[in-house]
């Protein structure tokens, strides 16, 4: 700054608009009052320098404006040289053809953006780049008076971190080099973050500053004694348990909660981790956290000294550090070279598999995998042309949360020839508060399941254990079950604008209006009971037009004959618009719910549940025998790897109740503490797994004359009078809940209730998945012939 302005400090804020403190005038009373003022501050060169800068950053003056980008071009940001670290940051961005990156030197950031606001202020010039340019010489890209850009706490301290003393530095970073408030470059742009990060010299991962306390100091060089190391177990010792709490404080960072970083970290060549000055090779730390991995149980006994930290970190199952390195080496197969060849797993996979990682536009719960996806990566032989009858989702910021769920879920229903994906937990939640490119707020409907409803909950929450069960419909193209017995699904979506943040929350809207054009009846009047006649949310509706299953199998009825093509289908309705969204779903009620536990706790299986499934402990222990429905519900018929379970899961049940209820109650979580023998310990495992805050229940079979009586595991709401049901093309039972609206008449908005007494339920909420034994492997639909199947199909509206 000139000396001219030092001394013309007013000028200066009157020039950017600044209103200036003004001294009230002396009244009369005072006029004549003898007033001692202190002297002005000297306004010396520092001070007025800080000053301005203040200002300028406060009034947001001169703002960088991005030109507009062609889709084949990325933008490359040159980082100019300082000898200052705490000099200001200035760029220039260079728009580069996507074929001239191998000609460009660069390295591509990978950070995690933060939640501090954006205040720091980068200074910004752009400069055209042909082609046919080396880039060799970056010092020949001019600085002239640039515009201000400002970003977050995180990237404004890397740039200074990676900023060299004397020369040019070429880097990427989506912060700078996208235009974050342009939702049709980004959904143009991120497609290209594929060749960005493939092409790149280095991916340069950024943790971020070091701790005040060295933590992360230490933990960045004890990851490079433990892949030196000949044997691991020289390091679990106990002078070594500060290193190892250092190293589970390190990969807890926020990074590894990010869901971008996984295409970032899949895509690279090579990759270097930096937090602080401490810096490893990402190959390094891989190996770190693999050997961290096997041998857990060994180190976490380390950490006995302290009783909350010992009990707080039980498993690694939900670290994001370890999931990362767990799917990264299966995502793409790589040639000699390691450069890409093929991704592996698909969209619906990826997307299950890495649901715990977060993301600030929950949009990007689809958006930030495109790019190693099997379908819709660039890489990919198998892609989807996007001009297919059914295509994957693709980047596009102008769709609100639902219709880019819904979008996927269609998709996915489609292609798969299956229901399980409204199963998972794989959704992130709808942001709180509206934000720039993000100005409708959505309810998500009930079908949507949610990660915080996941067996670990999201990333941010830590290392707290699990929190909920296992999947019962497990992984995609892994299912353990049958319950609908090959069934395709008949589904159809009414899509329409979203309903705002505002209304109620899930299940509580209003039921879908008529629309012009569509045939859409009133649903018959039902029954208290909920008999097979009259628990219907709609009677069937006419025929839609069959779509094409990408699957080559076709639906087979329970007699063996072949169901039409349209028994197996996705639609969705050509409607005006909607005043909410909802799924229909064709199924029938297998039952209905008759009693329930409370939700069961820390895996504490309560001596009532084990008694309603069959077990009683009288006679002498020597004869004691456990009912199979006792042995096989509590672990849902299965292995953890989704297999018929082996006859000893008897043996260790039959243990676990005769020696290990003091209370009439199988406290899980003690017994494991007590390090019992393996098969018990097994065994008790997989029935955490299974039961964890869900609910044993008991239900009757659906109809007047319903007889059966059978026990199964429902989701953590189950209530009494709630529906067991089978819908087709779904692999296992699930819950539904009727309900009725009505209008509050001190209220705008409308509530709901149960269906009272021979009232007939207007919509149905999707409460999750269950076990029911004796029913997992199509055996109630294949104890009906054609006929009595068509009878009790019913259609659901699902909201």
């Amino acid at each position: 700054m000139s000396s001219s302005s030092e001394t013309d400090y007013a000028s200066i804020l009157n020039k950017l608009g600044v209103k200036q403190p003004q001294r009230p005038k002396p009244t009369g009373e005072r006029k004549n009052r003898l007033t001692i003022r202190a002297p002005p501050p000297r306004l010396d060169k520092e001070r007025v320098r800080n000053n301005w800068y203040r200002i300028i950053r406060k009034a947001r003056i001169n703002l960088y404006k991005y030109d507009p980008i062609e889709k084949d071009y990325i933008r490359l940001m040159v980082l100019q040289p300082s000898l200052d670290r705490k000099a200001d940051l200035h760029v220039s961005l260079l728009p580069v053809p996507i074929t001239a990156l191998d000609q460009c030197p660069y390295e591509a950031f990978s950070y995690h953006w933060g939640e501090s606001e954006s205040e720091n202020p980068v200074y910004v010039t752009s400069r055209e780049h042909k082609g046919g340019e080396k880039m060799r010489d970056l010092g020949e890209v001019a600085i002239v008076a640039a515009s201000r850009l400002y970003i977050k706490d995180n990237l404004y301290e890397a740039l200074r971190h990676f900023r060299s003393e004397k020369h040019p530095t070429l880097l990427w970073a989506d912060g700078i080099c996208m235009d974050q408030g342009n939702a049709s470059e980004l959904g143009a742009q991120i497609p290209n973050m594929a060749q960005i990060y493939s092409k790149a010299n280095r991916v340069c991962i950024w943790l971020g500053t070091a701790d005040v306390d060295r933590r992360t100091d230490r933990a960045m060089d004890f990851i490079g004694e433990v892949v030196k190391t000949h044997d691991i177990r020289d390091l679990i010792q106990a002078d070594q348990t500060q290193n190892w709490r250092d190293l589970i404080f390190l990969v807890t960072c926020t990074w590894f909660s990010r869901r971008w970083i996984i295409q970032e970290v899949a895509l690279a060549i090579e990759a270097t981790v930096h937090c602080g000055s401490k810096v490893i090779d990402w190959r390094d730390f891989v190996d770190a956290i693999s050997l961290f991995d096997l041998n857990f149980q060994d180190i976490r006994k380390l950490f006995a000294d302290t009783s909350h930290e010992y009990n707080a970190i039980t498993d690694l199952k939900p670290l994001g550090a370890k999931i990362l390195v767990d799917e990264l080496s299966n995502t793409f197969l790589r040639k000699a070279n390691r450069n890409l060849f093929e991704p592996i797993k698909s969209l619906e996979v990826l997307v299950s598999t890495l649901a715990p990682f977060e993301t600030s536009d929950p949009r990007d719960t689809i958006f930030a995998l495109l790019n190693i996806a099997k379908e819709t990566s660039s890489a990919s032989a198998q892609r989807m042309l996007p001009d297919a009858q059914f295509s994957p989702p693709t980047p596009d910021y102008t769709k609100n949360l639902l219709e880019v769920y819904i979008e996927f879920l269609r998709w996915v229903i489609s292609s798969t020839n299956s229901l399980d994906i409204i199963c998972r937990h794989w959704a992130l939640p709808e942001r709180k508060s509206k934000a720039i490119m993000y100005e409708v707020l959505v309810t998500l409907p009930s079908w949507v399941k949610l990660v915080p409803e996941s067996p670990y909950g999201q990333q941010s929450e830590g290392l707290n254990g699990r929190k909920n069960g296992d999947s019962f419909v497990g992984l995609p193209g892994a299912k353990s079950y049958n319950a609908s017995h090959n069934m395709g699904p008949v589904v159809r979506f009414t899509m329409g604008p979203a309903k705002s943040s505002n209304s109620p929350m899930r299940g509580t809207t209003k039921p879908t209006r008529k629309p012009r054009g569509v045939s859409m009846r009133e649903p018959e009047s039902g029954n208290r009971r909920y008999t097979v006649q009259n628990c219907a949310a709609l009677p069937k509706s006419p025929p839609p037009s069959p779509i094409a299953s990408s699957r080559p199998s076709t639906p087979t009825s329970p007699i063996g004959k072949p169901f039409s093509q349209q028994e197996s289908r996705v639609e969705q309705a050509t409607m005006p618009i909607q005043t909410d969204s909802s799924m229909y779903v064709k199924g029938f009620v297998l039952g209905i719910i008759t009693w329930n536990t409370s939700r069961i706790p820390d895996g504490i299986i309560p001596q009532e549940a084990l008694k309603k499934l069959g077990w009683t402990d009288e006679g002498q222990s020597e004869y004691y025998d456990v009912p199979d429905r006792v042995w096989r519900t509590l672990v849902a018929d299965r292995c953890p790897d989704g297999k018929l379970p082996p006859s000893w899961y008897k043996r260790a049940c039959l243990r676990c109740l005769v020696n290990d209820t003091p209370n009439g109650h199988i406290a899980t979580k003690d017994i494991i503490e007590r390090s019992p023998p393996g098969i018990m310990q097994d065994y008790i495992k997989r029935v955490q797994a299974v039961t964890w805050n869900r609910v044993v229940f008991k239900a009757k079979e659906a109809g007047d004359t319903g007889t059966e009586k059978f026990v199964g595991i429902g989701p953590p709401f189950t209530e009494r009078d709630d529906l067991v049901c089978i819908l087709f093309g779904c692999s296992v039972p699930v819950i539904l809940r009727p309900w009725v609206p009505f209008h509050r008449s001190t209220s705008q908005t409308d509530g709901r209730r149960k269906p009272k007494d021979k009232e007939k339920p207007s919509y149905y909420e999707f409460l999750g998945e269950a076990f029911v034994y004796g029913k997992m492997d199509g055996q109630a639909v294949s104890a009906m012939d054609r006929n009595q199947l068509e009878a009790r199909t019913l259609e659901f509206c699902l909201k």
